[in-house]
């Protein structure tokens, strides 16, 4: 199975990126060279979808590790939501969930914004 892709900036330096099917040596080239495209300096946030993705290889962490690294140099975060119990096993085995929030649906990952966002507006307003 290939590799389904959808990367979506939902506001200025914030990217959705939707995975499916499997990410393996074979799909991994032109999931890493659009990834590294949206790895910008103003890019603060990627929130990774990850509901159908099925399989991930080394080359497919190496993806990952990455966009960690390189999002944190910038004060940002990587978020994942709805990874499957054997992809998140691969990344506890490679010892790379350190930093990375995980959130069992959208509606979870919403519910923790909002509350570091009005966590912001209550620290200014006092």
């Amino acid at each position: 199975m290939a590799l389904i892709m959808n990367v979506e900036s939902k506001l200025p330096g914030s990217y959705f990126v939707t995975l499916s099917g499997r990410l393996d040596g074979t799909t991994s080239p032109d999931c890493d060279a659009r990834i590294s495209s949206i790895l910008i300096p103003s890019t603060k946030t990627i929130l990774f979808e990850m509901t159908n993705l099925d399989y991930i290889s080394s080359m497919g962490l190496r993806i990952f590790l990455k966009a960690k690294r390189m999002i944190e140099q910038q004060d940002g975060h990587v978020y994942m939501i709805n990874v499957q119990p054997q992809i998140e096993k691969v990344f506890e085995i490679a010892n790379m969930l350190n930093g990375i929030r995980l959130f069992a649906s959208i509606s979870e990952a919403d519910a923790y914004f909002d509350a570091m966002q009005k966590s912001v507006l209550e620290s200014l307003n006092s």
